[in-house]
């Protein structure tokens, strides 16, 4: 299985973290069963875990596959326009005990450049070892993916944040603090 350090924006992870979030999607992906190390940008700027992703779903050759649901296919139909084509399957999220800095990559590798998108790791083989060498906790979910599931597919953030799901697990984990390691 492929392993690749991912970026993610920031504003994209809660409803990954909550296991809300069931497909990620992007224009261009390995076309294959994945290992992402999971690298949060902007000013989060850290290693938090390890996404375990299913093989991508061409949104663009699967379209009709769609059309008992017109919710699904609506969706489906905005991100062929806007070319993420790809949805691919999040099966799992496991966070390290101690996310991993950009600063504490550099100590390590100094000229070390996260990538825009993702990058494979057997090409960068120092970056791979620091990051497996990193303690990880529980996995936090496991979706089979032996389906679509209709009501996440090309469902955007925004939406899935007006879920009432997602309001009560935000309710939760604020006030309890669940997740103190990770800076959002």
């Amino acid at each position: 299985m492929k392993r690749i350090f991912l970026s993610f924006r920031p504003e994209y992870f809660r409803p990954l973290l909550y296991g809300i979030k069931k497909y990620e999607y992007r224009k261009r992906f390995c076309d294959e069963e994945t290992i992402a190390y999971l690298y949060l940008s902007g000013n989060s700027r850290q290693v938090v875990g390890i996404m375990e992703l299913g093989k991508p779903i061409r949104l663009d050759i699967t379209r009709d596959n769609y059309l008992d649901y017109p919710d699904t296919l609506k969706r489906v139909d905005e991100y062929i326009k806007s070319k993420d084509i790809n949805a691919i399957p999040i099966k799992s999220l496991s966070l390290f005990k101690n996310p991993l800095t950009l600063e504490d990559i550099r100590k390590e590798i100094p000229s070390f450049m996260p990538p825009q998108m993702y990058f494979v790791l057997d090409n960068h083989l120092k970056l791979k070892k620091l990051l497996e060498k990193q303690k990880v906790c529980e996995r936090l979910f496991y979706h089979e993916h032996n389906c679509i599931y209709y009501d996440n597919l090309a469902k955007s953030v925004s939406e899935l944040k007006k879920t009432k799901e997602y309001i009560d697990l935000e309710k939760v984990n604020a006030n309890n603090n669940s997740f103190p390691n990770i800076n959002f």
